[in-house]
């Protein structure tokens, strides 16, 4: 592989920082924008590249008027687990950090075709490059920090106490205001170094996320598995569970949201599940059934489980706990959790 400087960038990621930046900052863009020749329609459209110092010359306004040199840390903070689909909770539901990074290496170009995340179990190392075709480049200065921030920001969201890298690196020299990142990254952080990356302990690795649920990774994996068109051994009631949990998380689980994400018409969806001797509501109900008691053990009120189920109330959320388990979800706690 050919290693390159990238000297394009999607014009979506300006907009993105952009449309970040009007929200929290009241950033007016109009006359940056104009001084380059580029308008919101040309940003807006699908594909189009525009040149990368572009996004660094935008960043570069927006902290001097601003006076915030941490603008771009807390843009990259604000990426949660769920902006991220089901790679999001494929950390979420990991058992530790390292098999969260594990996963969002693996399973990242369900978010992005272009970066590419790499961990190198010996060196307990996670860096992050740009690969297209044969080549190969490093991230620029402020990608970079955008990148290897929000990464940790998110294996951060998903355990109980934050950590600190042992160390981390960055290719660009050394920035005036270093105290933006130790906030994010600790005082251990050297700068013209040979690549970005975060460097983590062993004992960091091992860390439990406070999210693991092993039913819930493997059909999210094997959902991750059918997108990417990976080798993978599963019905489709497994793939329609897999939709369902997504739509749970975007809080629409009708047969027809999930039939879309399936790729066929709801008529077409049923009459193949019955195929397999199941159906659209009883695969629903089985989700439903997981989901309700870990819900409980994540101490999660009746409401809130009710509506994160894709129930308008709670009364018909509680009707079908009885039925699953018997017993009310309060009884249910006493019962095995000690409540």
């Amino acid at each position: 592989m050919r290693l390159t400087h990238s000297k394009e960038a999607p014009a979506e990621a300006f907009l993105f920082i952009l449309l970040y930046l009007q929200k929290n900052y009241l950033f007016d863009a109009s006359s940056f924008m104009a001084q380059r020749d580029i308008t919101m329609e040309m940003v807006q459209q699908k594909g189009v590249k525009i040149p990368a110092h572009y996004v660094s010359e935008l960043i570069d306004e927006a902290i001097s008027i601003s006076g915030d040199a941490s603008l771009l840390f807390k843009f990259a903070a604000s990426v949660t687990p769920n902006n991220l689909g089901v790679l999001g909770y494929l950390m979420l539901h990991s058992s530790n950090v390292e098999d969260a990074i594990i996963k969002l290496c693996r399973y990242y170009p369900l978010v992005g075709k272009t970066l590419k995340p790499i961990f190198e179990a010996t060196e307990c190392k996670l860096t992050i490059i740009i690969q297209k075709e044969d080549e190969v480049a490093h991230l620029e200065k402020y990608s970079a920090e955008i990148h290897l921030s929000a990464l940790l920001n998110l294996l951060n969201k998903i355990i109980p106490h934050p950590i600190f890298p042992k160390r981390t690196t960055f290719r660009h020299s050394k920035p005036l205001h270093v105290n933006a990142y130790k906030g994010v990254f600790g005082e251990h952080i050297y700068f013209d170094e040979t690549e970005n990356a975060i460097f983590f302990d062993k004992a960091q690795l091992a860390t439990k996320t406070s999210y693991e649920n092993p039913y819930l990774l493997s059909v999210f994996e094997k959902e991750a598995e059918q997108s990417l068109g990976l080798s993978v051994h599963g019905s489709l009631s497994e793939h329609v569970k897999g939709c369902i949990l997504i739509g749970t998380g975007e809080l629409d689980v009708s047969l027809q949201s999930v039939a879309q994400k399936v790729g066929m018409h709801p008529r077409t969806l049923q009459k193949k599940l019955k195929e397999e001797n199941s159906s659209f509501v009883v695969l629903l109900g089985e989700v439903r059934q997981k989901l309700a008691t870990h819900y409980l053990e994540k101490g999660l009120s009746t409401p809130t489980i009710a509506s994160y189920l894709g129930y308008a109330e709670p009364s018909p959320y509680l009707r079908a706990f009885k039925k699953w388990y018997g017993m009310n979800p309060q009884a249910w706690m006493a019962l095995h959790l000690n409540v």
